[in-house]
């Protein structure tokens, strides 16, 4: 007699398998093709997606503005060159008591200046090295903006690829619950032929087939679905997927938390602002300082391009000079703006605190919520025992005619519910375990999975 063949699921994702589970596990690695991709294949896929790249590339211009930002601390070199055609002559009117007034040429219409000009900010109150040290943080905090864009790819990758994961099992549950109606209406049919079996338990066990095959059809199409969804996350076409996730039980909740207080790119972006806000209070509190800057340029004049002169002033007006330049009274708005940063500082500060709390409280939840799925999933593995044996007492029953196909049709599906189930709850554990470790900053997740990091 045919059945469907007895098997469970173990929490380590082994099989106690008869000869129909093997059939249902190589209907699964069926689905495989040549395109077929691991987790950690995915894994790698995302650090080159379009998104990955148009972070990088924000990460790479404010290390421009960081390197843009130190040169303000350097000497400026300027070369300069002027020409001006005047309309009237310059002259000089000279007024004598007893005389006419008397014009007295001073220069002439045409006039050239060049200048080569070096200037420094000797003192700014200390304003240039904070916007130095705010641009340097700037582009940390950019660096860090990535790492985590990536931690958010890879959890949204690991949720889909578990989902699929589940589905394909649903897809071999569904299938192998096909067989077992088709061979169950083959039996029929021959009851009905013999005139052992009415007509409407016939028909109903062809209603169940069509069912089933309709549930395939959707789950088929749900997988698609998401392989799609995968595909575009991961920035490569994914046709299927092999292999389930490789990661191992997360530590324990004291390592999570301090692994992520450490490594979590989001929680090291808000200590970057503190530092941040501390260069703006600097860059605020500079203007309580004078600034002096020096300067100093070869200049020459002249009516022609040569610059040797026009007859009238020298031809070389070189200079030194110094310019101290300090601000006594404005209403108060530098004591306002300071006050303003030191606020915003103490504001970010609080936003850190709270942020770290409640990633305390997300690795918290995300470990009751694993050891719910495994009390479940252990729930599970008995209700896929207390089936098949429904389903080998049902069929017994079916073909001594002490049950009806209805009944049989009910405990074929009720199987194939429970193996989805089982599966499913199988993959949320998986998923769940990848998360914690998520949870704990990208760099341990990577060294669990035994990937290079970035």
């Amino acid at each position: 007699m045919r059945g469907i063949g007895h098997w469970a699921l173990g929490i380590g994702g082994s099989l106690r398998r008869g000869p129909a589970a093997l059939l249902f596990v190589s209907s699964l690695l069926g689905t495989l093709s040549v395109q077929a991709q691991s987790y950690r294949e995915i894994i790698r896929h995302i650090a080159e997606t379009p998104a990955m790249q148009s972070a990088k590339l924000m990460e790479r211009a404010a290390g421009e503005m960081a390197s843009a930002a130190e040169g303000k601390n350097l000497p400026s070199i300027d070369l300069s060159v002027q020409g001006a055609w005047l309309k009237d002559t310059p002259e000089m009117i000279l007024h004598f008591p007893m005389f006419p007034s008397q014009p007295l040429p001073m220069g002439k219409t045409r006039q050239f200046v060049g200048e080569l000009r070096l200037s420094y900010p000797l003192f700014t109150g200390f304003a240039i090295s904070a916007q130095i040290e705010r641009s340097r943080l700037e582009a940390q905090r950019a660096k860090l903006k990535v790492q985590d864009l990536r931690r958010n790819l890879i959890l949204n990758a690991t949720q889909l690829y578990g989902a699929i994961e589940a589905t394909e099992a649903a897809l071999a549950a569904e299938r192998e619950a096909k067989r077992a109606t088709l061979s169950a209406l083959k039996k029929a049919e021959g009851f009905y032929k013999h005139g052992l079996l009415p007509p409407a338990d016939l028909y109903n066990i062809k209603a169940k087939v069509y069912d089933v095959e309709a549930a395939i059809t959707q789950t088929e199409s749900q997988k698609e679905q998401l392989l799609n969804q995968l595909s575009y996350l991961s920035g490569t076409t994914v046709h299927s997927i092999h292999g389930s996730i490789p990661l191992p039980d997360p530590s324990s909740r004291k390592r999570v938390k301090k692994l992520a207080y450490r490594y979590r790119s989001d929680i090291r972006v808000l200590q970057t602002l503190l530092r941040v806000d501390d260069a703006q209070i600097r860059l605020a509190e500079s203007r309580y300082y004078p600034t002096v800057g020096v300067a100093a340029g070869l200049k020459r004049h002249g009516d022609t391009l040569a610059l040797n002169g026009d007859g009238f002033t020298n031809a070389d007006q070189s200079y030194l000079g110094v310019n101290v330049s300090w601000n006594l009274f404005n209403g108060g708005s530098d004591r306002h703006t300071v006050e303003a940063a030191r606020y915003k500082k103490l504001s970010a500060a609080s936003s850190l605190l709270d942020y770290r709390w409640r990633v305390a409280t997300e690795i918290d939840n995300a470990f009751t919520e694993l050891r719910a799925l495994r009390s479940k999933f252990r729930s599970a593995r008995m209700q896929v025992k207390a089936q098949e044996e429904y389903y080998k007492l049902t069929l017994g029953r079916f073909d001594n005619q002490l049950a009806s196909a209805d009944e049989l049709s009910r405990s074929i599906a009720d199987l194939a519910r429970a193996r989805a189930r089982a599966a499913a709850i199988r993959s949320q554990i998986r998923v769940q375990r990848a998360k914690i470790w998520l949870l704990s900053g990208v760099k341990g997740f990577e060294r669990k999975l035994g990937i290079a990091g970035r």
